[in-house]
């Protein structure tokens, strides 16, 4: 469900670029749907779970208040609840626990990922992990002496500061961040490495501190180190007075958060660079939903045309008037497979514009004749009125040009494994929107997913006409047996799928050893349960010319089925030897933990024919035995599957053996035909047209 929803809010394609961007991040990623029930979770990066010790399959579909354990109290979870009521932004710090119940101390920073109408579809989350920072602030607090005992230590950057901004005192670590010698430090002021930008920020606060508003406070800024480069650091600054209350200095706590900081520049980078200037990151967002909206779109059909149809129309409005999408067919040539417009009314005019583009060396003018020859893509950034009077063929072709306007062009190869399978043409007609190297990149991109759903679709083209021939072979063909009524249906469910678990079939051995009808049910759906389905009937095919008892036949399959089916996969089987008697016919009937044949009599009476026997592919002896029941004119053996009495109406009560029966009473006289088809009908009706299972029927009747 969450997976699906993730899919649906176009974060599917945001994934892979997550996964690739974060995979070496230390900072936990959390990511959840405030559109779905209780918030939930519903994408976690490796760094979260090291720092949780859940696994993301523990985390995804649940609400973050897990995380609170017992604790959930605090005041920050206000603020918190309160920037996702009001869909903002928020920094606080909490006491999460891990999954052994260990506390740490949780800075989570989140943001409010929003469409295209502003409504928030997704929080985004950055955990850090500050345990340590926190519990160095709780030993500061303490006493200075137990301070003084770890300064030198301290794996985060420790400093006493004057009132006037001059270093008193500084530990190693503080030196590794910013460059400089202990003694150079001490000869300058904090003021003199920080950041211009970021100095008038700390500036404000120290003011605060010194009139007493505040007694601590914790900011983000740079320091320029010694060799000129900057470094993120967090600055935690609490005041030390003396006993009669009068400031004495700062102590000051340094960590380096660079590493963070990139990682949080390269999010911003893919998460349509978030943090940058306001104007900039609107403009970036709708080209980052454009590439994330892809994949559902891509992903909703695996059909060939309809997939050439859905990439055609993927960049319009957003990055396209109007896109065109050209195929290298099998032999070589190209054509114009799929086109459109933002306005369907021109949609007719790029029809007509097919027949006058050429894709030979004499129109290595046009863009994408470029991308088809290079295979790398083709920017025009302006095309005049002057460039489209040379490049038109004739005057009907100049007007469609002139009607369509293109006033900028990118051309885009589709690759994919290696190989040219088309191109895309991207235009504007806006002269306000004239492509730069940005957009080339995005359309790069987008053309890179559109290639991989096309080759997709043609692959699985290719693939199910393959299953569909190799399926069809798999289903028997039932020979004619005189003076039997032979009637079948088999509804195999899934879609694409001809043979499914359930299987039948009609065996002849010769006049006297008659027939041998077989039905079965194989545990498990889709390509294993096909195979070992074949596996099977097969086995039976071979075995049933040299055995005549059904229990034989059985007891043989059996260990046919240990020696070459795993040991999960198992069977139920019954079949039954019929042998002419007289005017009426004789079946043997053995079971292999498969539902007993019913007998229907020409009266309308019903017989279990219920041998025992156990499931195949499981037990070294399965005990088959068999019995013998006798039909005559009229009289008509019934073979099935549980698809049959286990199917379920909406409401969810099943078909059941009761109906099964009086609705065979009600087919006394059909022959063996209508009454297959009449059943079939029956649990179609009954599951209102949407069956669950597969389901086999197989009927064998004398006529009258």
């Amino acid at each position: 469900m969450y997976e699906s929803a993730l899919a649906g809010r176009g974060v599917a394609g945001l994934r892979i670029l997550l996964d690739r961007a974060v995979a070496a991040v230390s900072n936990g990623i959390i990511i959840t749907d405030p559109n779905l029930p209780d918030d939930p979770i519903i994408y976690v990066n490796p760094a979260f779970e090291r720092t949780t010790g859940y696994s993301r399959e523990e985390v995804v579909g649940r609400n973050c208040r897990f995380l609170q354990g017992e604790d959930r109290e605090q005041p920050a979870l206000k603020e918190l609840r309160a920037a996702l009521r009001e869909g903002r932004e928020c920094r606080v710090v909490l006491r999460n626990y891990r999954k052994s119940g260990e506390m740490f101390y949780n800075e989570l920073y989140i943001s409010p990922v929003h469409d295209e109408g502003g409504r928030v579809t997704n929080f985004i989350g950055v955990q850090n992990d500050i345990t340590a920072r926190r519990q160095a602030q709780e030993r500061l607090k303490e006493s200075e002496e137990h301070f003084r005992a770890t300064f030198d230590q301290a794996a985060v950057g420790m400093a006493h500061v004057a009132l006037n901004g001059r270093w008193m005192r500084v530990n190693d670590r503080l030196c590794e961040i910013t460059g400089y010698t202990r003694e150079e430090l001490l000869r300058k002021t904090f003021q003199e490495i920080t950041h211009p930008e970021d100095f008038g920020r700390q500036a404000g606060l120290v003011r605060k501190m010194l009139a007493g508003e505040v007694s601590t406070y914790s900011l983000e800024k740079r320091y320029i180190r010694r060799d000129g480069s900057p470094v993120w650091v967090n600055v935690t600054v609490s005041l030390l007075h003396e006993e009669s209350g009068e400031p004495r200095y700062f102590i000051t706590l340094v960590e380096d958060i660079s590493k963070r900081k990139q990682a949080e520049e390269e999010r911003d980078l893919l998460l349509v660079r978030e943090q940058l200037v306001r104007a900039e990151a609107v403009k970036a967002r709708k080209r980052f939903a454009l590439l994330a909206a892809a994949g559902p779109v891509l992903a909703a059909s695996l059909d060939y045309e309809a997939t050439l149809e859905r990439i055609s129309r993927i960049a319009i409005p957003d990055l396209a008037d109007w896109c065109l999408v050209d195929m290298v067919e099998d032999g070589g040539a190209v054509s114009q497979q799929a086109a459109s417009h933002a306005d369907p009314a021109k949609e007719p005019l790029l029809r007509e514009l097919a027949a006058h583009r050429t894709f030979d060396e004499e129109a290595l003018c046009w863009g994408p004749v470029r991308a088809l020859r290079d295979g790398r893509p083709v920017l025009e950034p302006e095309i005049t009125d002057q460039v489209l009077v040379r490049r038109a063929t004739s005057a009907g072709h100049l007007r469609l040009l002139q009607r369509l306007a293109p006033r900028s062009v990118m051309s885009v190869p589709l690759l994919a494994r290696g190989r040219v399978l088309g191109a895309m043409t991207f235009v504007s007609s806006n002269v306000e929107r004239l492509y730069d190297e940005e957009d080339l990149s995005l359309a790069e991109s987008l053309a890179y997913r559109c290639a991989l759903a096309v080759d997709n679709a043609r692959l699985y083209s290719d693939r199910s006409h393959i299953a569909r021939t190799l399926q069809r072979s798999l289903l028997p063909h039932l020979p004619e047996v005189p003076g039997v009524e032979v009637g079948v249906e088999y509804l195999p469910v899934g879609e694409g799928i001809e043979v499914g678990g359930d299987f039948y079939d009609l065996v002849e051995s010769g006049d006297e050893a008659g027939w041998l009808a077989v039905i079965g049910d194989v545990c498990g759906k889709g390509a294993e349960a096909t195979a070992v389905t074949a596996l099977v009937r097969y086995t039976i095919q071979a075995i049933a010319v040299r055995e005549r008892d059904p229990a034989r036949v059985l007891r043989f399959l059996n260990e046919a089925m240990k020696r070459q089916v795993p040991e999960e996969q198992f069977a139920t089987v019954a079949c039954g030897r019929l042998t002419r008697n007289g005017s009426g016919w004789n079946l043997v009937v053995g079971r292999g933990g498969h539902l007993p044949p019913l007998v229907l009599r020409a009266s309308g009476d019903i017989e279990y024919v219920n041998p025992p026997g156990r499931v195949l592919g499981i037990f070294k002896d399965p005990e088959v035995e068999t019995e013998t029941v006798h039909l005559g004119p009229g009289d008509a053996a019934v073979f099935y599957t549980d698809g049959i009495i286990e199917a379920r109406a909406p409401e969810g009560f099943m078909f059941g053996e009761e109906r099964l029966r009086g609705l065979l009473r009600a087919c006394a006289g059909m022959d063996a035909t209508s009454l297959a088809r009449r059943l079939r009908d029956a649990v179609l009706e009954f599951e209102e047209g949407v069956p669950r299972d597969d389901f086999a029927i197989l009927v064998l009747r004398v006529p009258e």
